[in-house]
């Protein structure tokens, strides 16, 4: 029996030994379908990639990459110039046929240089300087009927300087719509020496505003420091500078209406019960020196210093277009008229009589060509008339 029990403890160690086995053998066969599996996928780390973007890619994926959509930047609308461009009929002005040094003609309408002669060439502006103040002053001022009291700090360095002025007295209580035809029409640099401290705080202020103003317009010859045109060698301009701030002058009602008076009278005050009645110098000048009979300026500003000579800026009107002209550095305040009045004589309204002259001819040629077939016709009308008589 002892025996026998031993031998039943043995079997059972051998059954136990063979389950061991067994359950090894599943073990590895299960590992074995593993690693042909899932493992194999996880453990495969030599064929990943890293973008820059840290996002895992196989090299499968990875060897035909997606191309990178990049969109088109948008491009801004250029800003739009006053500046003009060389007409492809543009004439060279003969020197000897006035006596400014330096001109341009420019047709307002198709914005084209028509005629010039140094035009580029940089200039002392002197007065016509006061067109860009009106300007900056009239499109940063919102009530014309507001009021700016003059003091001696401000009139006495004019005075001392002889600038031409309106006459406002210390103390005097001004509108400025007075001053906005005080800087123009008698080129009084009282007046503008209140525009400018009324809009800017300062001359100095101002005339940056002026400046990014000029910059706005394509004047880019232009540099201003202050708003007379007092001398200085750093305030220069060109004509064809001074051509493109009158387009933008005229393209102003408000700026138009004030060049193209004749006279004005200021607002009445204690200094002045009866105001001040204002007239215009290039008005003047041109009635006083105008010879042509063809055609009348619309308006405009005159310049003159020392250093700049005398110089005018006008515009002119005719049969429907407008017209530009700019000459600088003349002697005398007659010949910038008579040099104007010669740009504008010589290359719009002898052109256009010309044109309209040959139109005329070429309708009456049309019409008596007409009048012959109409003519040809009757006569044929009152012979046939004639054969069915006959018949």
């Amino acid at each position: 029996m002892k025996l026998l029990r031993k031998n039943e403890k043995g079997g059972a160690g051998v059954v136990a030994l063979l389950l061991v086995i067994l359950i090894l053998a599943v073990g590895t066969a299960v590992l074995v379908i593993m690693d042909n599996g899932s493992i194999g996928k996880s453990t495969n780390m030599d064929a990943v990639k890293i973008t820059t973007d840290d996002k895992p890619k196989t090299e499968e994926s990875s060897s035909e990459p997606e191309p990178v959509v990049t969109e088109e930047p948008v491009k801004e609308p250029e800003p739009e110039t006053l500046k003009p461009a060389k007409s492809a009929d543009y004439k060279e002005v003969n020197a000897k046929k006035i006596t400014s040094k330096y001109c341009i003609l420019v047709d307002a309408d198709k914005n084209e240089i028509i005629a010039g002669s140094g035009y580029d060439t940089k200039i002392y502006p002197a007065s016509l300087t006061k067109l860009l103040t009106l300007l900056v002053a009239v499109e940063n001022v919102e009530d014309t009927k507001a009021t700016f009291k003059f003091t001696d700090e401000i009139l006495d360095p004019l005075i001392e300087q002889d600038a031409s002025r309106v006459g406002f007295e210390p103390g005097e209580k001004v509108t400025i719509k007075d001053m906005l035809y005080g800087a123009i029409l008698c080129s009084g640099a009282d007046a503008t020496s209140g525009l400018a401290i009324t809009v800017a705080g300062s001359e100095k202020d101002f005339a940056a505003m002026m400046n990014e103003k000029a910059k706005e317009l394509g004047m880019e010859n232009t540099h201003f420091t202050n708003a007379s045109g007092l001398y200085d060698k750093k305030h220069v301009t060109t004509c064809e500078d001074m051509a493109i701030l009158m387009k933008a002058v005229l393209a102003n009602k408000t700026c138009k209406k004030i060049i193209s008076t004749e006279t004005y009278t200021t607002s009445k005050t204690e200094e002045h019960p009866d105001g001040i009645t204002i007239d215009s110098i290039v008005f003047h000048n041109i009635y006083s020196y105008g010879k042509d009979p063809d055609f009348e300026i619309g308006g405009g500003k005159t310049g003159y210093t020392d250093e700049s000579g005398t110089l005018i800026a006008t515009y002119l009107e005719y049969e429907g277009k407008t017209y530009i002209a700019v000459t600088a550095k003349a002697l005398g305040q007659d010949e910038p008229v008579l040099d104007t009045e010669y740009l504008y004589h010589t290359y719009v309204v002898e052109p256009l009589k010309k044109a309209n002259e040959k139109s005329d001819e070429s309708k009456d040629e049309s019409s008596d060509e007409s009048k012959d077939e109409s003519s040809d016709e009757s006569k044929e009308e009152k012979s046939d008339d004639k054969d069915k008589k006959e018949e």
